[in-house]
């Protein structure tokens, strides 16, 4: 299991029981150390994509309630998922970007232009320049990844959405659950309850 890069170490701190702050200025730092933040952005290198992922982590006031971490021991293994994505994904996840591409190719009207002999849907795979599986992952512009911690779930979960050029309104998202890529793809926040 791959580590967290040291540059995008998570570290958490027990949570600060402060007394209340009695001063007439305050510093960035005294906002910072004496603050319960529940939202957090993680920016990491992530070699399955190739690129700088942002990592949206929500954590749960229950976690902030009854315990002094500001993280889940589950949150951690969550990051660890996506940061251990495998080539194994990889597949899954094109074919899944390509069905979703064919569908959106199939029933939108983007208003390209149709050669002669072309369908509608042909017109607009040629356009985007989608011929195979691999085309749409390359084209699918991962934008966000999210892990939450306010489901009562017993499971990890992991939400990848894309923006591809096909489906700019809605996006599509794809699931890691427990570490392993769900056979599913919709739209930006899924429902995880029907994937316990």
């Amino acid at each position: 299991m791959a580590s967290i890069p040291a540059i995008a170490q998570i570290h958490e701190h027990p949570l600060v029981r402060a007394p209340l702050l009695s001063m007439n200025t305050i510093s960035r730092n005294d906002i910072l150390l004496n603050s319960i933040w529940t939202e957090g952005k993680l920016l990491l290198d992530s070699p399955f994509f190739n690129k700088k992922v942002v990592l949206m982590l929500y954590t749960s006031p229950l976690q902030l309630k009854y315990t002094e971490h500001i993280i889940s021991d589950k949150m951690v293994a969550s990051v660890q998922d996506f940061l251990n994505l495998t080539e194994r994904s990889r597949d899954l996840m094109e074919r899944l970007l390509y069905q979703h591409c064919l569908e959106c190719c199939e029933y939108i009207s983007y208003g390209f232009d149709i050669l002669e002999g072309e369908t509608e849907q042909v017109a607009n795979l040629r356009t985007f320049g989608i011929k195979t599986p691999e085309d749409a992952f390359s084209k699918a512009n991962l934008v966000q990844v999210s892990i939450e911690e306010d489901s009562p779930s017993k499971h990890r979960f992991v939400r990848m959405l894309f923006y591809p050029e096909w489906e700019t309104e809605h996006g599509c998202e794809l699931i890691l659950k427990n570490g392993e890529l769900l056979d599913f793809c919709g739209e930006g926040n899924s429902y995880l309850g029907q994937f316990e």
